[in-house]
């Protein structure tokens, strides 16, 4: 087993893991190492699919019928910023896209910071929900924009690691159904698959039994220290493309 191969296998597990348990951290973890190993075009597609499996497993059923209004105004937000992004994405380039999307998330980070004086409305939260369907197909890394747009709603982080999960489902489960029919030919080239949707379900399983013991603190901190190495990380990437 080469190195490269060896540390994708740990960011999947611990991604899922860290994606069940806090909402966020899946593809940014898993995400550099696939692509490094795999190439952008087939980890990408991989990426949505494994999420998708995440963010299936992690859904609770009970914030289904809890919190419908606000799950369905995000999915119908994020679904068509995915038909936008897949729309605009081949007018870009991949370097503007990836500064874009770590701009995106920055913007983000940076009002879970601020003191927010009132809770945004519907409208403020279908533009974030929006702008996480469009990085959903651009670089498969929309969780934190959708994290911070359930936070900016005034929502507890614990809510919202539970909360987003099947916003992410369907957000994830559409991107990766429109890719696969634009490029079919993106799995034939990652043998691997299987023995990575199988390490995605272990982590999964594994964050939905710590989740629910995480303190609230952790979570907050967590969310924003993943954050801010998925910023990090997309601009490097961006950079390194240009």
């Amino acid at each position: 087993m080469s190195v490269d191969l060896a540390i994708l296998i740990v960011a999947i597990g611990l991604g899922a893991m860290l994606q069940v348990g806090v909402g966020i951290g899946f593809s940014i973890l898993a995400g550099p190492p696939m692509m490094i190993l795999l190439g952008t075009s087939t980890a990408v597609p991989i990426l949505l699919l494994l999420n998708t499996i995440v963010s299936a497993v992690a859904t609770d059923r009970q914030v289904l019928k809890a919190d419908r209004q606000t799950i369905r105004t995000a999915i119908i937000g994020c679904l068509a910023g995915v038909v936008a992004g897949l729309v605009v994405y081949p007018w870009l380039s991949e370097a503007f896209v990836l500064a874009l999307t770590a701009s995106l998330l920055l913007t983000g980070l940076v009002t879970t910071l601020l003191p927010l004086r009132r809770a945004i409305g519907t409208a403020g939260f279908s533009t974030v929900s929006g702008l996480s369907g469009l990085v959903t197909v651009w670089a498969a890394t929309p969780g934190p924009l959708m994290v911070f747009g359930l936070i900016a709603k005034g929502r507890p982080a614990k809510e919202v690691a539970k909360l987003v999960q099947p916003i992410a489902l369907v957000a994830y489960g559409v991107a990766f159904l429109l890719h696969s029919l634009s490029d079919t030919q993106a799995f034939a080239h990652s043998p691997q698959l299987w023995g990575f949707v199988a390490l995605t379900l272990i982590g999964s399983l594994l964050g939905r039994a710590v989740g629910p013991h995480l303190p609230q603190t952790l979570v907050t901190t967590a969310i924003r220290v993943v954050s801010l190495i998925a910023c990090g990380v997309l601009f490097h990437r961006a950079f390194a493309t240009a």
